[in-house]
């Protein structure tokens, strides 16, 4: 079953100045969260850090049992979980299965990265968007998604596949085979959310928040 999780950031204080709830993670990631100099950046991690430690905790995992594949990503033997974070929100997602996520605040659309790390045909579809902007955004993340989910991170070229994008359906081609994933996207506060799971995900959009 995919579980959704939210943490917005507005409500956080920085860990540097309250360490009540940066107590709460490992000190390796303590670490990692302090080494930001924004306030907002160090925020941003500990609503992922909070996200992944609750995933933990719900499902009677030990924070020691984690281990981590070729390009970083974190594993236990029970769980798959996934977590990311930009603007104002971290945001997660568990499942029995392979998974991964991305979440952008949408901006000025960055044209010149499409049109460099993007297929041709994801380049004309945003150009011929009505709102570029939502258009990027949603392609950037459901890319990052897909990657996060095969565990081989930036590893892979984000033009060595295809997301098409459909009235109805969104899917992932390569070598135009189509891949065996689902893909879930959706907007929220001005801000573009993408899963890729291996199994279905949930019909309706429900956040567990922190």
């Amino acid at each position: 079953m995919i579980k959704l999780y939210l943490a917005d950031i507005s409500v956080l204080c920085d860990p540097l100045n309250d360490n009540g709830k940066i107590s709460l993670l490992p000190q390796e990631r303590q670490i990692k969260i302090l080494r930001y100099k924004l306030a907002d950046d160090r925020k941003r991690s500990l609503g992922a850090g909070l996200i992944i430690n609750k995933i933990l905790n719900e499902n009677n995992i030990d924070i020691n049992s984690i281990y981590y594949g070729s390009n970083g990503k974190p594993y236990v033997d029970k769980i798959f979980f996934n977590a990311a974070h930009s603007g104002n929100f971290a945001f997660g997602v568990s499942s029995d299965k392979e998974i991964g996520c991305d979440v952008e605040i949408i901006k000025k659309p960055r044209l010149d990265v499409a049109k460099r790390f993007f297929t041709e045909n994801e380049y004309n579809y945003i150009i011929h968007s009505e709102n570029t902007s939502n258009a990027f955004y949603k392609l950037w993340t459901i890319k990052e998604s897909y990657i996060k989910q095969s565990g081989e991170g930036l590893r892979t070229p984000l033009n060595s596949f295809e997301i098409n994008i459909n009235k109805d359906t969104i899917t992932v081609s390569e070598n135009n085979k189509e891949k065996n994933c689902y893909i879930t996207h959706f907007e929220f506060k001005n801000h573009s959310f993408a899963i890729c799971s291996m199994e279905e995900p949930p019909l309706e959009i429900e956040f567990n928040y922190l």
